[in-house]
């Protein structure tokens, strides 16, 4: 039931981060900012949106709440360096990398991440796309 509610939330959030949506929750919008790192009060700095910490908040909740399967056992992606660098790694290691990086690099506009999906509805659907389907496989594989 918790992914059923975070899933939303995190789609909705990265719908907001993607700027293809735009979602205003009893008088706040979820791309106000909550807090602005750096800038010298010209609004130049990094701005961390409640549409973010919603982000991060619904991928850290699929991580926690799925830790283990039906039978106790922990389960895990593959992690192996080697496996990743080589391309030897599930398709679900390479996804879940994926989002993250979506989900840092766009929330925080990291070289300008944010900025570019942004500017074109397709890039937004597309990052969508990829944040959906990695929230699931983090979900799945915790």
């Amino acid at each position: 039931m918790e992914d059923a509610i975070a899933g939303t939330v995190f789609a909705l959030s990265a719908a907001v981060t993607a700027g293809i949506a735009s979602i205003t929750i009893l008088g706040h919008a979820l791309s106000g900012s909550i807090w602005t790192i750096g800038g010298s009060g010209t609004g130049s700095g990094t701005e961390i949106t409640i549409a973010f910490g919603l982000s991060l908040l619904s991928l850290l909740g699929a991580y926690a709440t799925n830790r283990m399967d039906a039978g106790g056992k922990d389960m895990e992606i593959d992690t192996d360096l080697k496996a990743l660098a080589k391309g030897q790694a599930t398709i679900e290691s390479y996804v879940m990398i994926g989002t993250i990086l979506l989900v840092i690099g766009s929330g925080l506009n990291i070289l300008g991440l944010g900025d570019t999906i942004a500017s074109e509805p397709a890039f937004g659907i597309v990052s969508l796309g990829v944040q959906a389907a990695g929230y699931y496989v983090i979900s799945y594989l915790g």
